[in-house]
């Protein structure tokens, strides 16, 4: 029992080496909390301002008077209990040309079954350039859903 605790006992450091051990650079602490505490205030930051966009993608067709039909995946007809509004790019439109934005009108619940896939419409009233596009121009839309930041996705705000 005598050797179990001398052992236990044994200095495995020099004084010299346990001083320069415990000595902790100043300098490199202070910058290294300076340099994480920069990095979280930039993460919060950037969560706090930077916008997340949830966005449906849709195609549909120009209908006579300006007016617009969307085929909406059915899966999102409980999204539409409120306004929404689209970004329409009509076919043949430059890509660098901004889409038209305007509001859906109204939806129709009844089930549309197009190439195996299911479909809900909506209607909505379209000008480009002040005249308007010719009937059965196809186009594509993306319907903003929600706008809201990180932070505010996160905490329901």
């Amino acid at each position: 029992m005598d050797n179990k605790n001398e052992s236990e006992n044994i200095e495995l450091r020099s004084e010299k080496v346990r001083h320069i051990i415990g000595q902790v650079p100043p300098t490199l602490v202070r910058t290294g909390t300076m340099v994480v505490a920069l990095v979280v205030i930039a993460l919060a930051v950037a969560f706090y301002t930077i916008r997340y966009p949830i966005t449906i993608e849709a195609h549909g067709q120009v209908a006579g008077n300006g007016s617009m039909e969307l085929f909406i995946p059915y899966k999102y007809l409980y999204l539409f209990d409120v306004p929404r509004t689209a970004s329409i790019t009509l076919e043949g439109q430059d890509d660098d040309a901004a889409p038209i934005v305007c509001p859906i009108t109204s939806h129709n619940e009844k089930l549309l079954i197009i190439g195996g896939g299911h479909y809900f419409t909506a209607k909505t009233s379209i000008r480009s350039n002040g005249r308007n596009a010719q009937p059965g121009l196809k186009a594509s839309a993306r319907i903003t859903i929600s706008d809201k930041t990180l932070w505010q996705q996160v905490f329901r705000k």
